[in-house]
């Protein structure tokens, strides 16, 4: 068989409009939210105000009352088991400590009871008559307050204090690294919660009328792994259970978890009627997860020529009062440090407080230490008198290396023509616009760099697909990885229609429905690219193989393929008419390729973002001007879509790093950011102009040379600000929000 060329391409490598605009744009796609069934109620939980408590009285009485009562559900009529609800495969790593409904709440918004009406206006009536009595409870919500000896451990069956997990990782000797360092330099950072506030509410509706199979229809990123966790809450076998993923706005690991499923299918079980759950966004904000706040002290060693030999960070997540995912997102953190140090140490924590419950999000593990370690190797750059870019060049790791206290290969890396592509774009700005440094403006530039994985750095992904091909020669393209709004379908679309060799609107694809599409472990770790684009590739070689072994079946002369051309003697056959040929043939067959791919690799994308930042000295303000950030993602599969994540993922960096946070009222000891006028996410007015780069590149492990792109984009961001403001401030910055510090102006628009 002559090998298919991968880099010739026709459909992959092309900025092409994705395949759902058309729907969100006239308003036809169907989210959650507006699924509507027969016999449906409209259900609420009830939560707690307090951050711990006990709860000593639940009286529906009145609630029962309302017209339009339906039901409730309350703790004692759900199982009295412990689960984790993160949305990964089984692990050790996964703790169990959450109740489906609990007396005992650990955290505000902890779900005490659920209650359904006929209509959401009855529904909320219904939850105005409830009467729920507490006896709070003392409640800590800093690492530091965790982790003081007379902190009550919130899960005594896990562990005897707050730290539920710890993990170290170590290459080389760092207290020889230091002692070797001509330069030292240390720094503590702190990193506030932040929120994913995703335009679409988290919703789900399930059906459990029958009492025997149980639909649900969410907002879900890892369809596959919720029908697992509810197999085992509901007690039926996954066959029983179908999860669909309807449209979905938006994910940023939120949706990496299970929130108010369990609760609506035993509400539906007991009722005999499909329930609808939506959240407000008070519940969005403190109710669902957040990414983890930390406290990081690192330390950074180098020689006077600039060659960073040490590398030490103590670092601590707060992961609020259920692990969900605080285990694995501690361990990601550990493996995405990519200089070539040669000392280095991770020494992570994950504590637990009664802050809002963290979980997924994206960047998971790696926006906070890059974050703490970007601005230290700046700071060594001032400290040395050399610059920024050259100094972090000369130490990043290269093709054939590895990243400290990784097994991993680096098997393609663009980071200095994403340096030159940032640069040249750099010079073009101040070209036209100058660097203003008058007495009261100062104008500065910041540099960072940063990495991901391609899919989970475990290397745990594992996706399918199935490609059944039509007597026409068109294809109809099934996986089970969940599109939420990053444009994967239409990705993996490409894919296939490369593969093929058949034009991108002869495929059609469906996707994410557990009772229709084969197995994906989700979407998570910025793996649909490389995994499940791993596996429609898989699945499109197969057709053809499929098809070849047919044609040798049907016909007397030796069958050939080279190119997507088929030799039957001296007979040449186009994919369209060799389909035709087998298909029709009364000895022929049907053509159906199959595709799995274990994920065995994680190709590092990387990334340099650059960031034009003013401050006005007289009156204490800054201003972002312009962000240049350029992505080694190898190839794109659609430019298009590559240019938005990294637009995108540049707006949730600027919202992270500016103004958003997750603020505690001290007095009530709860969470104060309730609603997007105290939780403050940018306006198109307070993002600096974005210029997104792609460098040429092309991963040899990888769908068609390609990595991934969609945590990368954020990485960076944060310290590249930081970096800037400081620069134009001379002030050293340790801790986010900027607005705490600042007057935050919003940029100029023309």
């Amino acid at each position: 068989m002559c090998k298919m060329n991968d880099r010739a391409f026709s459909v992959v490598n092309h900025p092409l409009v994705r395949l759902e605009a058309k729907g969100k744009i006239t308003g036809c796609a169907v989210y959650t939210g507006d699924i509507k069934l027969p016999g449906m109620v409209y259900a609420a939980i009830i939560r707690s105000p307090y951050a711990r408590a006990s709860v000593t009285k639940i009286d529906i009485s009145a609630a029962e009352a309302v017209p339009g009562y339906a039901g409730a559900l309350l703790p004692n009529d759900v199982p009295d088991i412990l689960y984790n609800c993160s949305g990964n495969p089984p692990s050790p790593l996964l703790l169990k400590d959450e109740k489906i409904l609990t007396t005992e709440p650990k955290c505000a918004g902890d779900r005490i009871l659920c209650v359904a009406a006929e209509t959401p206006e009855a529904c909320r009536e219904v939850c105005g008559k409830v009467i729920v009595e507490y006896a709070p409870k003392k409640a800590f919500f800093t690492i530091a307050d965790a982790l003081k000896e007379d902190a009550e451990p919130l899960q005594p069956h896990l562990s005897v204090d707050n730290v539920v997990w710890k993990r170290e990782v170590k290459e080389g000797d760092t207290d020889d690294g230091f002692e070797r360092s001509d330069v030292v330099i240390e720094g503590c950072f702190r990193i506030p919660p932040m929120q994913h506030t995703a335009i679409e509410p988290t919703a789900c509706v399930c059906d459990f009328s029958d009492r025997n199979e149980l639909t649900v229809w969410s907002n879900s990123q890892t369809i596959f792994q919720e029908r697992r966790i509810l197999s085992e809450l509901v007690g039926i076998s996954e066959n029983k259970i179908r999860v669909i993923k309807p449209a979905v706005g938006g994910g940023f690991g939120a949706r990496q978890q299970l929130h108010s499923q369990p609760v609506a299918a035993l509400l539906s079980r007991k009722l005999g009627r499909p329930v609808k759950i939506v959240n407000d966004r008070e519940e969005e904000l403190t109710s669902t997860v957040v990414r983890h706040g930390a406290v990081a002290d690192v330390r950074l060693g180098s020689t006077k020529d600039g060659m960073m030999i040490s590398f030490y960070a103590d670092y601590k997540l707060n992961t609020g009062p259920y692990t969900t995912h605080g285990p694995t997102v501690l361990c990601a953190g550990a493996r995405k440090f990519q200089y070539a140090v040669p000392n280095y140490f991770f020494d992570g924590k994950c504590v637990l407080t009664d802050n809002v419950t963290a979980g997924a999000f994206r960047g998971y593990g790696n926006m906070q230490l890059a974050f703490a370690r970007e601005v230290m190797i700046d700071r060594l750059a001032i400290k040395l008198n050399v610059d920024p870019v050259e100094l972090r060049l000369k130490n990043h790791v290269t093709v054939g290396g590895h990243f400290p206290g990784s097994d991993l290969t680096v098997t393609s890396c663009e980071i200095a023509e994403c340096a030159r592509l940032c640069l040249e774009k750099r010079r073009e700005i101040d070209a036209a616009e100058g660097i203003t440094d008058d007495g009261e403006v100062k104008q500065a530039w910041g540099v960072s760099f940063a990495c991901h994985g391609s899919g989970p750095s475990s290397r745990e992904g594992l996706s399918s697909a199935a490609v059944n091909i039509n007597s026409d020669g068109s294809a109809e393209l099934l996986v089970g990885s969940a599109d939420i709004g990053q444009g994967s379908e239409t990705m993996l679309s490409q894919i296939a229609a490369e593969t093929l060799g058949i034009p991108l609107e002869d495929v059609t694809i469906t996707a994410a429905d557990t009772r229709t599409t084969p197995y994906d472990t989700g979407t998570f770790g910025s793996s649909q690219t490389f995994i499940c684009g791993t596996a429609v590739r898989r699945a499109c070689i197969d057709v053809y193989e499929t098809l070849k072994k047919l044609l040798e079946s049907i016909s007397d002369d030796m069958v050939s393929l080279c190119d997507k051309v088929f030799y039957v003697g001296r007979e040449k056959l186009d994919f369209r008419a060799a389909v035709r040929r087998v298909m029709f043939h009364q000895r022929g067959g049907v053509v159906i390729g199959r595709g799995v791919y274990k994920a065995d690799a994680c190709p590092n994308p990387f990334s340099v973002c650059m960031v034009k930042a003013e401050y006005h000295k007289n009156i204490n303000a800054i201003r972002l001007l312009h962000l240049i950030e350029a992505v080694d993602v190898g190839t794109p599969i659609n430019p298009l879509t590559v240019e938005g994540q990294i637009e995108g993922g540049a707006a949730q960096g600027v919202g992270y790093t500016m103004t958003e946070q997750i603020e505690i009222n001290n007095i009530a000891k709860k969470p104060l950011s309730t609603d997007l006028l105290h939780y403050k996410i940018p306006l198109a007015s307070d993002l600096p102009r974005i210029h997104a780069l792609i460098a040429e590149g092309y991963e040899p492990t990888g769908p068609f040379g390609a990595k991934s792109v969609g945590e990368l984009s954020t990485v960076p961001v944060a310290p590249a600000i930081v970096n800037a403001v400081s620069r134009a401030s001379g002030r050293e910055i340790n801790k986010l929000p900027l607005c705490e510090e600042f007057l935050i102006l919003p940029n100029i628009v023309e």
